[in-house]
């Protein structure tokens, strides 16, 4: 079935002269029983009483987007994740529910879940049916704006590189469906492998080979929005960002504004790459899926490849050389990077509830408590 449109891209796609650089993010989080620790519904409750824009429905009734404006620095969009996570707190409490954070809830049951009143999730119940019913996955997205269409197709073709090192970084999912799954990051099995168009994405020669598979999808009906694409790695041409979509939702808000520079970082480096005319090679898809499944089973104690020196090296190491490279062309301030190398990981935290308590309802608490822990504002 064809769709009535020619094509999803704005005609004027990453050339609007709109500034670089800017940074905005969007945070899952998820709405629980206080006395089951289950998932349980109140996103819709939520939604008629906030401000409009700062939050969004996703998918499931117990799951809730928070929205952070447009901001030039890091702080500025990891002070509204935070001021935004702090009113959460204040209606998930009126309702009755716990409000956490994290990659996967880690006794929720996907069975159990109400779909959410909306066109857009109601029409992907209808095309996937299980299949999406079952991604209760919670995640942290990264947008950065870019100017150019080819420099937007460079960048998105090397952030694919780093998805591994990224979503090691964050792991924090190793539960799923109320069992110990011997993942660090069930999220990103249980989304890469649960619905299409997701997980890391093939390269694109030219932003002509890019729109030409996009125009595919919408002409012939496999997509109705580019929301319906939920690459690792996704460009954005209406909001003419970068989307950044490796990160697991982290509990402990201070680590996202660490994860919102380092990717800010990343991007500067890249385009900075590109602007020289010194481009380095694009790597296959199959390269990088060794390094992505190590970071999803090991988080940041497994071993990625190098295809450069043709080796394995300790992951940790692989992320800690990428924060050197960084920092060496960077005036940001990737201290926070280098603490979450050197702190205890989230996936490693939730491993360490359960082992003291042998209840993953108490990790479900622990969560919970961490993740509102230290909000308190004015």
């Amino acid at each position: 079935m064809m769709a009535e449109g020619k094509s999803l891209i704005p005609e004027d796609a990453y050339e609007t002269g709109a500034p670089e650089a800017m940074l905005g993010a969007e945070e899952e989080l998820w709405l629980a029983d206080p006395g089951s620790g289950k998932l349980a519904g109140g996103a819709q409750e939520i939604l008629a009483d906030a401000p409009e824009g700062d939050f969004s429905g996703e998918l499931i009734d117990c799951e809730i987007e928070s929205n952070s404006g447009v901001h030039p620095a890091p702080g500025g969009v990891a002070g509204d994740l935070v001021s935004r996570r702090r009113a959460l707190a204040g209606y998930a409490d009126g309702l009755g529910r716990l409000l956490g954070a994290s990659g996967t809830h880690p006794i929720g049951d996907f069975r159990e879940q109400e779909i959410i009143d909306q066109p857009h999730y109601q029409r992907l119940k209808e095309k996937l049916g299980w299949l999406i019913r079952r991604n209760n996955t919670f995640s942290l997205h990264v947008h950065y704006s870019v100017g150019g269409r080819e420099r937007a197709i460079y960048l998105y073709n090397r952030l694919r590189e780093y998805v591994p090192h990224l979503l090691a970084l964050s792991a924090n999912s190793p539960f799923w469906q109320n069992e110990l799954v011997d993942q660090h990051s069930a999220r990103a099995f249980v989304f890469s492998r649960g619905v299409p168009r997701a997980g890391l994405p093939e390269a694109f020669a030219n932003w002509f080979r890019y729109t030409e598979h996009l125009d595919l999808l919408y002409q012939t009906g496999r997509i109705a929005k580019l929301g319906e694409i939920w690459w690792d790695v996704r460009p954005h041409p209406v909001l003419g960002t970068m989307e950044i979509r490796a990160f697991d939702a982290q509990t402990d808000a201070a680590r996202n504004e660490a994860l919102i520079i380092l990717t800010a970082a990343l991007c500067d480096r890249i385009l900075a790459e590109y602007d020289s005319g010194e481009p380095r090679p694009i790597l296959p898809v199959r390269e990088i899926e060794e390094n992505k499944w190590s970071a999803q089973q090991y988080g940041l104690y497994g071993e990625f490849l190098d295809p450069g020196r043709g080796e394995a090296v300790q992951t940790r190491r692989a992320v800690e050389s990428l924060v050197e490279w960084l920092e060496a062309e960077t005036e940001r301030d990737l201290s926070g990077a280098q603490r979450l190398l050197e702190d205890v990981p989230e996936s490693v935290r939730q491993l360490q509830v359960y082992r003291e308590t042998g209840s993953t309802f108490a990790v479900v608490r622990d969560l919970a408590t961490r993740t509102t822990s230290g909000l308190a504002g004015p």
